[in-house]
């Protein structure tokens, strides 16, 4: 009989190979191959899951496809969302620590205007990307917006004087967009706004969103998170 036990553990192993190995978590991400945003974010999870042994894909969605799967079941996160999304879904958990940071800042010619507030915008010519909500929200109702559909179009408008100010969203730590363009081009040093970004997790999964949050908190404090963004969101010179 004695000899039965270890041709029973031999077959049990053969039978379920992957038993004790964790299931890979899907993240619903997005413009994996264009956006810089994106793939600071994506390696910053890599880091942090990678310390808590689990195994992560990430699954390439629309951004609104994206929120609608995670609360369908259908993908177990969401790469990064607002703070105020937990109020509007409390069954989601939010993970406190920010991934990242984005933030509002306007661009416009040489001794052009520099807004440092929203409201100095009205009267303006302001060209911003379309579908931009916070933007599409802040922007004073008297201001002359320009929507384009590209970064490349927005500044563009701008170097042709067609609009006095473009407005963007982007990475805290990146550099700035219209360095890309044109030297003739210069941001406001002031941000019209910034915005926290946080990783989401569907309602099964609290207690990995606290032991995560305590992942992502070490990783800020010591400054290896601020590292990892400033690699991924800056050209290598």
């Amino acid at each position: 009989m004695k000899s039965l036990v270890p041709l029973l553990a031999l077959c049990a192993t053969l039978l379920c190979p992957p038993c004790g190995a964790a299931e890979p978590l899907r993240i619903a991400s997005w413009n994996r191959s264009s956006e810089p945003a994106t793939q600071a974010a994506e390696a910053v999870l890599n880091r942090a899951y990678a310390e808590l042994v689990q195994p992560i894909e990430f699954v390439e969605l629309p951004v609104r496809r994206a929120l609608r799967a995670l609360l369908a079941g259908e993908v177990d996160a969401n790469l990064y969302r607002i703070a105020a999304l937990a109020q509007e879904q409390p069954q989601l958990h939010r993970v406190e620590t920010p991934v990242l940071t984005l933030a509002a800042y306007s661009y416009a010619n040489k001794d052009g205007p520099r807004p440092a507030k929203w409201g100095d915008l009205a009267g303006l010519r302001v060209a911003h990307l379309r579908g931009v909500l916070l933007i599409e929200q802040q922007v004073p109702a008297d201001a002359r917006r320009v929507e384009a559909g590209t970064v490349d179009e927005l500044f563009r408008l701008l170097a042709l004087q067609m609009v006095d100010v473009v407005v963007t969203v982007e990475a805290r730590l990146a550099l700035p967009l219209g360095q890309r363009v044109s030297p003739a081009i210069a941001r406001a040093d002031a941000e019209l706004a910034a915005l926290p970004m946080h990783h989401y997790l569907g309602e099964r999964h609290g207690e990995l969103a606290r032991r995560l949050d305590a992942v992502l908190a070490r990783l800020k404090a010591s400054g290896e998170l601020d590292r990892l963004l400033q690699r991924h969101l800056q050209p290598t010179r």
